[in-house]
């Protein structure tokens, strides 16, 4: 079953569909007769807001849509951070560190030192008192250096934002009145592939089972992408993607086989064969399969 939503993001762009890349032939063709099974008319024109974006929007809203009926404990929201949910809230341990620690010690230390002088008291005794104060300071100062240092060295891990998160609320067994969100899918939403978009996707994807506590999130692509070559740089990678997700599979599936067929070009059959092998070990899915299964997490 194809997204709900996919008119929304298809048309032509300068008499090519907007999934195809203007500089490979064999996608421009693949793309208008995947175009023609979809239903999209030539003459349809894409949409002006950033497709991205958009597909973002539009999913999210579907997903919510489904889930408030099948899951009503799942909750879905877009660009939202990793360190949002327990699974990876450790991850903000770096930058709270790189706050001012010291600062209350400090004041308190400046209190300490105003009050003194205002009480009058001996020189020589304000003195001793100054002289600790002043080493206090010393301290703390030497301190903060190096802790600015250390961190320095310890570095922060950069992770993208999730197009679309999954998550669901858990007991807090430290704070049982604050509950914590799990999160049970990510999905890193890409219109089309190229071999940079595709390597994006892995890597973020080996950073969350690397920088995971507790159990992996599903984590995969969704697209509109038509060439197999491009759907295999995510489907059949290292398991850094569980799979990838297709807008509109069966319409695809029938585009391949018309591009393919009654073709004597070796090219055109791996291509065949290379889409079959991505659908058939289901390393490639439909969009229904996103909702059935996310809906059982």
């Amino acid at each position: 079953m194809p997204a709900p939503f996919l008119s929304s993001l298809c048309g032509y762009r300068e008499g090519r569909p907007n999934t195809s890349d203007k500089n490979d032939k064999g996608s421009i063709e693949l793309g208008a007769i995947f175009y023609e099974k979809v239903g999209i008319s030539p003459h349809a024109t894409p949409p002006t807001k950033a497709i991205g974006n958009l597909m973002a929007e539009l999913m999210s809203a579907d997903l919510q849509k489904t889930f408030q009926v099948d899951a009503p404990h799942l909750a879905v929201e877009p660009e939202r951070a990793f360190t949002s949910f327990e699974q990876f809230s450790h991850l903000n341990a770096a930058r709270e560190l790189r706050g001012d620690m010291a600062g209350g010690v400090v004041r308190t230390v400046n209190a300490i030192r105003n009050l003194s002088k205002m009480t009058g008291l001996e020189q020589s005794l304000q003195h001793k008192l100054d002289e600790h104060l002043d080493r206090i300071q010393g301290e703390l100062k030497s301190t903060e250096d190096r802790r600015r240092e250390l961190l320095d060295l310890l570095g922060e891990e950069s992770l993208l934002k999730l197009d679309i998160t999954v998550s669901r609320e858990i007991p807090n067994p430290t704070k049982p009145t604050s509950p914590l969100q799990h999160l049970v899918a990510g999905l890193s939403l890409k219109w089309t592939l190229r071999t940079d978009r595709a390597q994006d996707c892995r890597s973020q994807g080996s950073k969350m089972a690397a920088l995971r506590r507790g159990r992996m999130p599903h984590f995969a692509a969704v697209t509109m992408e038509p060439r197999p070559a491009m759907l295999a740089l995510l489907g059949r990678g290292s398991g850094d993607v569980d799979c990838v997700y297709h807008l509109h599979l069966p319409a695809l599936a029938a585009a391949i086989d018309e591009y393919c067929s009654g073709s004597q070009s070796k090219a055109r059959q791996g291509i065949h064969d290379n889409f079959k092998r991505l659908r058939d070990q289901r390393r490639v899915r439909d969009y229904d399969d996103l909702r059935s299964y996310v809906a059982t997490l």
